[in-house]
């Protein structure tokens, strides 16, 4: 996308220090969105906004080190963002991911953290976020592949998603009165290069490559794109959807990863 289609338009991407929001928080800036980013530590953030700045010199980042689990700290970082230039257009919740457990050995503590990682964390900038969107708005939240299919370990993570995906569906029919349009996308298995040499996780990404219809995990980006699409006018027609970008995957069944995990 190079028209700048978004240019003029203020956003904020969170779980923005690495991954998935990392990467989307570098294409909106490219589409010429202001953008806040917002992860728990400020060293992962700066890095962020360095090195979109490195290869985007006139990027607007502005970086908000805080819990997106917190109220406090979602509704501050929503004022800092609509106090770059009296707008808000876009939401990114990209804070999210899994906790490997078998059912037999979850419990109470292990389910809270999962929702709140995966589920509140988006609810809240949704909530928080929707005081200050006006008509035109767009919603974009992250969801996973393992919601449609069978996987070890991941019931309580599996669940978590599948009910901000039933939300997402809910929040589109009520929001459509109002213009602000809100959608999900499910990723497969996606790992930076730098991820996958840093935390020695060569092994799980063989094993989903080897899964996956198309050969090979994804990039971060191979995601991104799709939420900046969905966070454009171009798909002005779409609300209340959930979008694989899997490489194929919904249509198998996910590698056993509790040997390595």
């Amino acid at each position: 996308m190079t028209q700048q289609l978004l240019k003029g338009k203020t956003a904020i991407v969170t779980g923005a220090g690495s991954g998935i929001g990392k990467a989307t928080a570098h294409l909106l800036a490219e589409d010429g969105v202001r953008v806040l980013i917002m992860a728990r530590t400020e060293n992962a953030l700066t890095k962020t906004r360095a090195d979109i700045l490195a290869q985007l010199p006139n990027a607007q980042i502005e970086v908000f080190a805080g819990d997106a689990c917190q109220d406090a700290a979602v509704e501050a970082a929503v004022e800092r963002a609509y106090a770059l230039s009296g707008r808000l257009d876009i939401l990114v919740p990209a804070v999210g991911g899994p906790d490997y457990k078998p059912v037999s050995v979850l419990d109470r503590a292990s389910v809270i953290h999962m929702l709140e990682l995966n589920f509140v964390s988006a609810f809240l900038l949704i909530h928080y976020g929707l005081r200050k969107m006006t008509r035109g708005g767009a919603i974009v939240c992250v969801s996973t592949g393992a919601v449609g299919q069978a996987n070890f370990g991941l019931s309580a993570y599996t669940a978590a998603n599948a009910a901000l995906e039933r939300f997402v569906r809910a929040a589109a029919f009520e929001l459509g009165s109002t213009g602000i349009r809100i959608n999900i996308v499910r990723p497969g298995a996606t790992l930076s290069a730098e991820a996958i040499k840093a935390k020695n996780l060569s092994q799980i990404a063989e094993q989903y490559a080897a899964a996956t219809p198309l050969g090979r995990i994804g990039d971060p980006y191979d995601v991104a794109r799709i939420l900046r699409f969905l966070a454009s006018p171009e798909s002005s027609w779409v609300t209340g959807e959930i979008i694989s970008a899997d490489g194929g995957m919904q249509q198998c069944k996910a590698p056993d990863l509790m040997g390595l995990v």
